[in-house]
């Protein structure tokens, strides 16, 4: 509940003047106590302020009071009448549940049942449904079968290394910035990166690594270290960084490898190398190696079945008629069989037919191994045509779109000839660009040149061509592509998605009701129908979903689409024989859910008995909870009746013990305090009209007279009056025997309700109205209790209540006074200082008349 602690601040303090600034004069001259003195002028309002804080403080004893009894018939009503509980007496179900339906007969351990019913019901056969099943076998990624295929491999291409490998350190501020260059930072005259250092390009490079890295400024707000340092080029030969931000200084800290010989002036005085660096002259920025000479010493990283191990490469020398392609081949074929043995891998080529110097590299895999090969290094993958991440004979769902349909867009608006999404209202019924229908819009880039921009009837962004497009960061068109399964649209991807992505979607999307798996070991994507039975189905959409998966071929004898199969049961219900068609193995007959985990047939020549079901009622289960309700309600009854009987304590001198003021407290201990207090509360709720009320609700609910009484009795359940009390009493052996003999009344005894047809309301529906009644928490009228004390169950009532209004009340009445009291403290403090000031002016003149007269 909202807290009132500040409604009862105190109102002393160790002086009566509190916090004033003005000079006051304390009796110095006229000898007077004025501080006292004031105190006992003003002590009548002091005494109403204390007296108003002691009844805020009775008001908040009276709403703990009032809480802990409406907190205990809230969680009464979770623990036994609410729908998510599992003790839920007012529940049909939670009495059902607690009938175990035992299975008979021979295939009694494929069949299992629950709830119940009034029908013989015996099951003389089964067979079960499954769902509609469709295997792709992935053909993405360069995989065939057991066989993946490599890109072009550049034995006899040029590889471009940057030769400017290592670091720099800068210092910006108090923070030092590292900046690594590998051997993909092409930073040369030339468009390969060979020749000199072209420093526009190397600051180029740097200002690409600076927006990766974070910097926090001194407030610890976080940005890119792009956003706070500018790179200029001086005269060709330097680099000059300056602050963006706030005026730090910029200075080399260090640098590394080659990056180190290419400054021209590092020496001994880098901590001087302040905003600029100087480069040596005719730096070499990049080197040209052979594709084959380059790879030597590198290495590749096999993995067989799990098992990882590294391949160092070696110089090739082809023999006559030989490729390099060839000679690399065997080379592959060796190590591999020297790492795991031979037959498992087998290296192969094909001649490419775009390259008359280099083919491409095969892997083929034995059945049941998974194999990849791949570098950490980029060139290196490259040149054995490995592609961006590698080979692998199974799919790596990681990677994107582009990179598993050719990287490249083949025209404007397609990906290895996939049409993209086209703009809304722009085409006609033959599939033409409308003219006219493009929104064009002229605006500026990042560096502030003009660019146009097209638009759709709908707002979307569009190439001239009118296919739907969203922007990578260098502000390309990256076109977008639809993914449709059973005719509901997944998603919407570009070639920038990873195929995981488009995975996960399908399996989340409940209206298009399958699941996709993909297999590494056989390189299959399997669907499979959420809904098991006969009327599943799978469809593969046009465009990028069957591009990715297939189309699916529904022939019986070729196709790869397994029809979903409904069960079939064969029945007695009643004496009567029947054979029902379900599209799940689970289904109901007659108020009672069977499950089907196996096909049987009975054969009653060989002896076999047909399935029958017999009740059995789990009684633990229920007479624990009814035990457990009995409890909690006797101690509910026991409390409310206390509370409002229980008289006040009277003091020695025969008044009733007031709350502690803070004059009071001074010189107590917390124990004393502690013990003072529970008497003061001890009665606070005496002759209370509405927990006497509540105690005779409470009464009556249990005490419904008439045949209920008596049948309640008979199942062990019955009343009992001691010290004044009425209460609840359990036989427990009783209801343990009603429950085997007729678990239905019981039940009913405690659900049945008048609102559903029965002539009286059972025990908990009688229960249920007085904690409603009393302690509800929702709604626009809550409970008694919880609309007069407010509740840690109710939020809104925690924040408007009876109680916390009046001692709103009371605090704006304590305000008031103390206003009162402060502005009598003000007056009498004047005219003090008044009669102080007179007395100083009279002391004064007496000296002076003293001083004239020679002191006689």
């Amino acid at each position: 509940m909202a807290s009132i602690s500040s409604l009862s601040g105190s109102s002393s303090s160790s002086s009566i003047y509190g916090n004033r600034t003005t000079n006051i004069l304390s009796g110095l001259a006229s000898g007077l106590d004025t501080e006292g003195m004031i105190e006992g002028l003003i002590s009548s309002y002091q005494q109403k302020i204390s007296g108003l804080q002691q009844d805020i403080t009775k008001l908040q004893w009276q709403q703990e009071g009032y809480q802990s009894i409406s907190d205990k018939l809230v969680e009464f009503a979770r623990k036994y009448t609410s729908y998510t509980s599992s003790t839920n007496l007012f529940s049909s179900s939670f009495f059902n549940k607690a009938v175990n339906i035992i299975s008979n007969g021979t295939y009694s351990n494929l069949v299992s049942a629950s709830g119940k019913t009034n029908s013989t019901i015996e099951i003389t056969s089964a067979s079960l449904a499954s769902s509609a099943r469709y295997t792709h076998t992935n053909e993405l990624g360069g995989i065939s079968g057991s066989v993946v295929t490599g890109d072009i491999a550049g034995f006899q291409k040029d590889v471009i290394t940057n030769d400017l490998t290592g670091s720099i350190t800068l210092t910006y501020g108090t923070k030092n910035i590292t900046i690594d260059f590998d051997e993909s930072d092409f930073m040369g005259v030339n468009k390969d990166g060979t020749g000199q250092l072209d420093l526009n390009k190397m600051a180029d490079v740097i200002n690409k690594k600076l927006e990766d890295i974070s910097i926090s400024d001194s407030s610890g707000k976080s940005m890119k270290a792009s956003e706070c340092i500018n790179i200029e080029v001086i005269g060709g030969a330097a680099l000059k960084f300056t602050d963006k931000k706030s005026g730090n200084s910029i200075s080399l800290n260090s640098a590394t490898g080659n990056m180190s010989k290419a400054i021209a002036d590092l020496g001994d005085t880098i901590s001087d190398k302040t905003n600029t660096i100087q480069f040596v002259k005719d730096t070499t920025a990049a080197t040209s190696t052979e594709g084959y000479k380059y790879l030597e010493g590198k290495t590749v990283s096999v993995t067989l079945n799990g098992q990882t191990k590294k391949i160092t490469l070696d110089a090739v020398t082809p023999t006559d008629g030989q490729s390099y392609t060839e000679a690399f081949s065997e080379q592959l074929q060796e190590k591999l069989n020297e790492a795991f043995g031979e037959g498992k891998v087998t290296v192969g080529t094909i001649e490419s037919e775009l390259s008359s110097k280099d083919g491409k590299l095969t892997f083929t895999t034995t059945e049941g191994n998974t194999f990849s090969i791949k570098s950490d290094n980029e060139n290196v993958n490259k040149t054995l045509g490995l592609g961006e991440s590698g080979l692998a004979s199974y799919l790596d769902t990681s990677r994107t779109l582009g990179d598993l349909l050719n990287k490249e867009d083949t025209a404007a608006g397609t990906i290895e000839g996939l049409s993209a999404i086209k703009g809304e209202g722009l085409f006609d019924s033959n599939g033409e660009l409308i003219k006219g229908n493009l929104v064009e819009k002229t605006v500026e880039d990042e560096d502030g040149n003009k660019v146009t921009k097209y638009y759709d009837t709908a707002g979307h962004q569009v190439d001239e061509k009118g296919y739907r497009i969203t922007e990578d960061e260098d502000g390309n068109p990256n076109y977008l592509y639809s993914v449709e399964i059973n005719g509901v649209e997944i998603g919407q991807y570009t070639k920038d998605t990873a195929l995981e992505t488009i995975v996960n979607n399908i399996n989340s999307n409940a209206d298009a009701g399958v699941n996709v798996s993909y297999s590494n070991l056989t390189n299959e994507f399997i669907f499979t129908c959420k809904q098991s039975g006969a009327s599943g189905d799978i469809a593969i959409g046009d465009g990028l979903a069957s591009k990715l998966f297939g189309t699916v071929n529904k022939d019986e004898t070729t196709g790869n689409f397994d029809k979903g199969v409904d069960a079939k049961i064969g029945v007695i219900v009643n004496g009567e024989p029947m054979t029902l068609e379900r599209s799940s193995n689970t289904f109901e007959i007659d108020g009672m859910s069977i499950t089907i985990d196996g096909a049987f047939q009975v054969d009653a020549s060989k002896g076999e008995k047909n399935i029958t079901f017999n009740n059995k009622t789990d009684t633990d289960a229920i007479v624990d909870a009814i035990k457990s309700m009995v409890e909690d309600y006797n101690a509910i009854i026991n409390d409310v009746r206390s509370a409002y009987t229980t008289q006040p304590l009277k003091t020695t001198s025969g008044g009733r013990y007031e709350p502690l003021t803070d004059d009071d407290e001074e010189g107590m201990t917390e124990s004393e305090i502690e013990k003072y207090e529970e008497k003061a509360k001890t009665g606070i709720l005496y002759m209370d009209q509405d927990l006497s009320s509540l105690y005779s609700a409470l009464r009556s609910a249990i005490t419904p007279g008439g045949s209920d009484t008596s049948f309640l009795k008979s199942i062990g359940i019955e009343t009992a009056y001691e010290d004044g009390v009425t209460t609840l009493k359990l036989d427990e052996t009783a209801l343990r025997n009603a429950l085997e003999e007729n678990p239905d009344q019981v039940r009913d005894a405690f659900t049945k309700t008048k609102e559903n047809g029965a002539q009286s309301d059972g025990l908990m529906a009688s229960i249920t109205k007085v904690t409603e009644k009393y302690a509800a928490t929702t709604g626009d009228v809550k409970g008694i209790l919880i609309e007069k004390a407010g509740s840690k169950y109710s939020p809104t009532a925690a924040l408007d209540n009876t109680l916390l209004n009046k001692m709103q009340e009371i605090e704006e009445e304590i305000s008031t006074w103390q206003d009162k009291m402060s502005n009598k403290v003000d007056y009498y403090s004047n005219k003090f200082t008044q009669l102080e000031l007179l007395i100083n002016q009279m002391n004064s003149q007496s000296s002076s008349l003293a001083s004239l007269t020679g002191g006689y």
